[in-house]
């Protein structure tokens, strides 16, 4: 294979990278109405692209991105609110 030709990971990470920045304001408002802030959704946006960047090179095949990457941010922010439960100081 020629290294000029681009290769499923590229296209995949290259579409990512498109949809990112079109998909950023629409992802932030879910998360932030989701962790209840704005500051935490931004938190949980900058999570949801690292680790679909990190996860896009594991996958086998492409997954459908837009949908993908709302698992991911639902799923942090879910993780997130958990933790914020378990630390919540008990009180009788």
């Amino acid at each position: 294979m020629s290294v000029g030709l681009p290769t499923p990971d590229r296209d995949a990470r290259a579409e990512l990278t498109a949809l990112a920045g079109a998909l950023r304001p629409e992802l932030h408002r879910y998360c932030a109405r989701l962790m209840g802030s704005v500051i935490d959704g931004e938190d949980v946006v900058q999570d949801t692209f690292a680790k679909a960047l990190v996860a896009l090179e594991e996958l086998h095949e492409a997954p459908h991105l837009r949908a993908w990457l709302f698992k991911i941010a639902h799923n942090r922010a879910l993780d997130l609110l958990r933790g914020r439960e378990i630390r919540t100081p008990w009180r009788p």
